[in-house]
């Protein structure tokens, strides 16, 4: 489905409803999802954030926001509730006086798979219950064409997470080396995920780096995760190159990250990486295997200048994002309006029908 051509100049008050985002002790949580917040609030929109504390247990954060929404809304402070997540967006369903934006991220919709192979029980809910949201809330997003599928939903706008250009941009690699205390003239890749997450396959990124070894070249894998931004900024400019080995992918924002700093990025076909990468030199969409892995890390390793990965994705930047998270929460309002007019309708209709009877 493509975008209305032309966006309310109006200013949106709008929920937030998400169970991640940065703290203090989880600095790396649902950063994509403050970045986009802020990127609102810039465009002159008001943003407030409901996030259940993340120390209480599951059950009880998706009731605790579920009654918020529905307490928040019937006060009629809201023009929109854009949710985040799948059980998130159920908890934003929770109410029926204010549209609902669902935004999928990825597992959600695509499942997680297990060490063992296949995919757990609570994988398979969360997808179902994602895919029945799509039929129930006022408007959908999803990261790629890929998760778009997944959906079975046909109407769902393909909107990526926009990429914060004053946060990620190039800086000198010594200065970043120095700064992290990295050796000045070795050779790095980055691994940008947690290695627990099975779906990243982090034994696969190790294997193409084993084969890099063992063919002469003198090469360290080094991993990024659970950081805050300005590090995960000096990690991606110290690298020679970044590693996406994953299974699954809906939109990885560390491949955007990677290419904001100009720094090549060598990964797996997964998501909308090819489309990200384009024709850029010096990055590479390889097989699943740890040669096609290795032979795309050593031609970005060959590549000693910085890629033209920023320029690529100048469409990416948050500020281009934002006119099309606009445009569906114009389409969701005005899906809303005419489902209440309906009704209405009906209600009348009804009524008169059993006033001529009675």
């Amino acid at each position: 489905m493509s975008l209305v051509a032309q966006v309310s100049q109006r200013s949106y008050r709008i929920l937030f409803v998400t169970g991640a985002y940065p703290s203090s002790e989880h600095p790396h949580s649902g950063t994509f999802i403050k970045s986009q917040a802020q990127s609102l609030i810039s465009a002159g929109h008001s943003v407030d954030l409901l996030c259940p504390n993340p120390r209480w247990p599951m059950p009880a954060r998706y009731l605790w926001a579920s009654w918020l929404v529905f307490w928040k809304t019937l006060r009629g402070h809201y023009d929109i509730v854009h949710a985040h997540f799948g059980l998130w967006c159920l908890a934003a369903r929770c109410q029926w006086t204010t549209p609902v934006v669902a935004s999928f991220l990825g597992d959600d919709l695509l499942g997680e798979p297990l060490a063992s192979g296949g995919w757990s029980k609570r994988a398979q809910l969360v997808v179902w219950v994602s895919r029945l949201l799509c039929h129930l809330v006022d408007a959908v997003i999803v990261k790629s064409e890929g998760m778009k599928q997944a959906a079975r939903f046909s109407a769902a706008f393909v909107i990526p997470n926009g990429v914060d250009f004053s946060l990620f941009y190039p800086i000198s690699r010594q200065m970043a080396r120095a700064t992290l205390g990295w050796h000045p003239d070795r050779l790095y890749v980055l691994f940008g995920n947690r290695p627990s997450l099975v779906g990243k396959r982090f034994s696969l990124a190790q294997e193409a780096v084993h084969c890099l070894q063992q063919r002469g070249v003198a090469v360290e894998l080094v991993v990024a995760a659970g950081l805050p931004q300005e590090q995960v900024l000096l990690y991606l400019n110290a690298a020679n190159a970044l590693i996406l080995s994953s299974l699954k992918e809906g939109s990885p924002n560390v491949v955007k990250e990677a290419m904001a700093c100009n720094v090549p990025v060598v990964a797996t076909d997964v998501g909308d990486v090819s489309q990200v990468i384009g024709q850029t030199q010096g990055c590479a969409v390889c097989a699943s295997t740890p040669d096609a892995l290795a032979d795309g890390l050593q031609l970005a390793l060959a590549h000693t200048e910085p890629t033209t990965g920023r320029a690529a994705i100048a469409h990416l930047e948050n500020s281009q994002i934002v006119p099309r998270i606009l445009a569906v929460y114009a389409y969701a309002g005005r899906r809303k309006f005419r489902r209440l007019s309906l009704l209405k309708s009906r209600h009348v209709q009804n009524s008169g029908e059993q006033t001529v009877t009675w």
